[in-house]
């Protein structure tokens, strides 16, 4: 977690016409109602992140030449929230029509509650680069960290977006009714991405205030910079040696028992977990590096291990379907079901894990 300067007077503020990428309006009791509903169990977080595609939807129509109508697809829903199939976009669009949240048809996208309609609140400028992260993300405490600090340090006023605010993690966690410690997981990953940007200053201030920090008005997303590459044209037939990664005259493998066997030949995939990548350190190893990339957990001492205790809970409770049990831990930060034995039966497997590995080698 990166911090730079003090926050005194009003400096440190940012303000820009609009965000790189420009942005939409999302009314506060907009915010508050969805997730009001969310907390009552009337939807799923699943249908929240519908929801904020659809304000995407309504951005990218906002220049339509006059006389144009526009025309909204499920398909461009299900392009930004992801997933396998539509149908899980279908119904989450089901689920907040029967509550009135949203109004979804080819010709018609409305987003606006019913309930707020008289009285909206303030209009956030939320960065349309910020919404479509949070379409794909996953974890309450995540989005309710985003969300939280957007309606306290991001406002637009006199025609400019204006970033810059205190917000303390503990009012995060009350309002939106999360986990005070995952707010703050959560705002530390924010700070790395670049999304917030941390400043320092007086514990008085910190104490009533909350932390101050700003929103980046310039942030876009990694996917936004990856280069264009083929995946249907075959290297030269020259090249071919290039891609190869095996070495002739390779020394043996040392070897080891079977708990700890290396079988490199067929790399373990996150998305077809099998029972033998539970059993091996070294495969839930490359399992973790996988989550981590895709933001499920982070490079601590504290996430490995819970990783590697969710494995030995899951073979342990998982009798019909271990492996998808031990996905679901993982993906949803779900720790609070493992037990002492769980815990102590990962240390014993990170501490393999860490014998197997060759001299030097960290876990990434």
């Amino acid at each position: 977690m990166t911090t730079i300067d003090y926050a005194r007077g009003q400096d440190w503020y940012v303000e820009a016409a609009k965000p790189h990428g420009g942005f939409c309006f999302i009314h506060e009791n907009s915010i508050h109602t969805m997730w009001r509903y969310l907390r009552a169990g009337e939807i799923a977080l699943r249908d929240l992140r519908v929801w904020l595609a659809c304000h995407e939807l309504r951005a990218r129509r906002c220049t339509l030449e006059e006389g144009r109508k526009p025309r909204f697809t499920i398909e461009e829903v299900h392009s930004l929230v992801g997933g396998v199939g539509g149908q899980h976009i279908r119904q989450s669009l089901r689920a907040l029509e029967k509550h009135g949240l949203v109004r979804f048809s080819e010709d018609e996208l409305v987003t606006m509650p019913f309930e707020v309609t008289d009285n909206p609140g303030r209009p956030v400028p939320v960065p349309r680069t910020v919404i479509r992260m949070l379409s794909k993300s996953s974890g309450r405490a995540y989005i309710a960290t985003v969300l939280g600090h957007l309606l306290r340090c991001l406002y637009y006023k006199n025609g400019v977006c204006r970033s810059g605010g205190w917000c303390k993690a503990s009012w995060v966690a009350e309002v939106f009714g999360v986990a005070i410690r995952a707010v703050k997981d959560a705002r530390n990953r924010l700070v790395e991405l670049g999304i917030f940007r941390l400043f320092r200053a007086d514990q008085l201030r910190l104490n009533r205030f909350g932390r101050p920090l700003v929103i980046c008005l310039t942030w876009m997303s990694e996917s936004a910079h990856r280069n264009a590459q083929s995946t249907t044209k075959s290297a030269p037939l020259r090249d071919h040696k290039k891609l190869s990664t095996r070495v002739d005259h390779q020394e043996p493998a040392h070897a080891t028992d079977a708990a700890g066997a290396r079988t490199r030949a067929n790399e373990p995939n996150l998305n077809d977990v099998t029972v033998e990548d539970l059993k091996d350190p070294w495969r839930l190893a490359a399992l973790f590096k996988q989550a981590r990339l895709r933001g499920w957990v982070q490079r601590t001492q504290h996430d490995i291990l819970n990783v590697f205790a969710a494995a030995q809970h899951a073979l342990r409770v998982g009798v019909s379907n271990p492996c998808g049990l031990f996905v679901y831990i993982v993906h949803q930060g779900y720790w609070k079901v493992l037990s002492l034995v769980d815990e102590d039966e990962g240390r014993r497997a990170v501490a393999l894990m860490r014998t197997l590995c060759t001299p030097g080698r960290r876990l990434k």
